[in-house]
């Protein structure tokens, strides 16, 4: 962690003097939001806390009419007022690169990468890590009613105490977009992930995990599958509705065990790649003038775990498979203040878990306030 630490600092500097150096144009936009939310660890237990959220995203950027190319550092501070020790922050040093082909430069290529650290508090010292990851997509036009994109990514986390939770992801995805008619869009995708976690769990009696073979093979493979279809009712109000489902090929994933809290939402104890089921999503979007944009957004999620099961309040196992099913409901609002050069951004968000778990059958209500300033020179 010290390591990635001083790469980082050193980055940061190189990057502010690299790019003074260089014909670039500078971007900052600093962005601070506080929430009100009636349950930050979306658990049985209810606990309240104000979340103020503060990011830094400052770079320099270089393009031309065929490439565009961004070199910047991004921060993020998390303030938990009721809840301090859940307190965090984490930086990063970023780039991308996109080449335009084609004609008329209707053709991308995406290509970009991350290096960041995670540093928290008190007891929640145990979730720091470093995180390494970098992304290539192609877009092409096959036809004037068809594009196709695909890409890889990949992203590399470890954990300076939680050694065993330590991984590497890839990820492949294909996608096609079809545009119907001239108002309605189809966008098909498949995703295929896949982790590789760094270490064999003690106790371990697998022989296909065991040696070389470790690293040959995935400890977890997930398959996605996903239908958008987008309605274009008028120059400012569309629709549209996603299909998504995830099923898991293989189901091999490490669940955070409770004695180090629970946080329903954090990767640690709610992969996605540990659960499979259908996700079905509406969005309303509205522009209701040129500065004020209105989106409304909703949705239900079945989540059946691969490996985990339900207990009660006794620790007793009530069944074999936990099974939740998720609702949700968002509500957003922004208004670009353009001739003040800031942006402001309200929400409301309303989120309810039936589970054969008794902890985690819970109703969570969050309210946002936004506020960004964009700078460019």
């Amino acid at each position: 962690m010290k390591t990635i630490k001083s790469i980082l600092a050193v980055a940061i500097i190189m990057l502010f003097v690299f790019g003074q150096s260089l014909s670039a144009q500078f971007n900052i936009r600093p962005t601070i939001s506080s929430m009100a939310d009636d349950n930050v660890n979306n658990n049985a237990f209810q606990i309240k806390s104000n979340v103020t959220t503060f990011n830094l995203n400052s770079g320099y950027s270089w393009d031309n009419e065929s490439n565009f190319t961004s070199l910047y550092y991004d921060g993020t501070f998390t303030y938990f007022e009721s809840f301090l020790q859940r307190t965090n922050h984490f930086h990063s040093i970023n780039t991308e690169y996109t080449q335009l082909y084609g004609s008329e430069n209707q053709n991308a290529l995406n290509v970009g990468g991350l290096l960041g650290t995670s540093i928290n508090r008190d007891d929640y010292v145990i979730f720091n890590h470093s995180q390494l990851s970098g992304f290539i997509n192609y877009k092409y036009f096959a036809a004037d009613w068809l594009i196709n994109k695909f890409g890889y990514s990949f992203r590399s986390v470890g954990f300076v105490s939680l050694n065993d939770f330590s991984f590497t992801e890839h990820s492949i995805f294909a996608h096609a977009a079809f545009a119907a008619t001239s108002t309605t869009t189809a966008i098909v995708q498949a995703d295929l992930g896949t982790k590789f976690y760094s270490t064999t769990p003690s106790g371990s009696s697998s022989s296909m995990r065991k040696g070389v073979m470790s690293s040959l093979l995935p400890s977890v493979t997930q398959l996605t599958g996903m239908i958008k279809l987008g309605q274009r009712i008028t120059d400012e109000l569309g629709v549209s509705i996603t299909e998504r489902y995830q099923w898991n090929i293989q189901k091999q994933t490490r669940y955070l065990s409770s004695d180090y809290g629970f946080i329903s939402d954090d990767e640690l104890f709610d992969d996605h790649y540990g659960y499979e089921g259908f996700h079905t999503n509406a969005t309303i979007t509205s522009l209701l003038s040129e500065t004020i944009m209105l989106k409304l957004s909703g949705g239900l999620q079945n989540k059946l775990y691969s490996s985990l099961s339900a207990y009660d309040w006794d620790g007793n196992v009530v069944a074999d498979q936990r099974i939740d099913a998720r609702t949700y409901f968002n509500i957003g609002l922004r208004k670009n203040f353009e001739d003040l050069g800031f942006s402001l951004k309200g929400a409301v968000d309303v989120i309810q878990n039936s589970s054969n778990d008794s902890f985690y059958s819970y109703k969570n209500n969050a309210f946002t306030l936004e506020i960004s300033v964009p700078f460019s020179n």
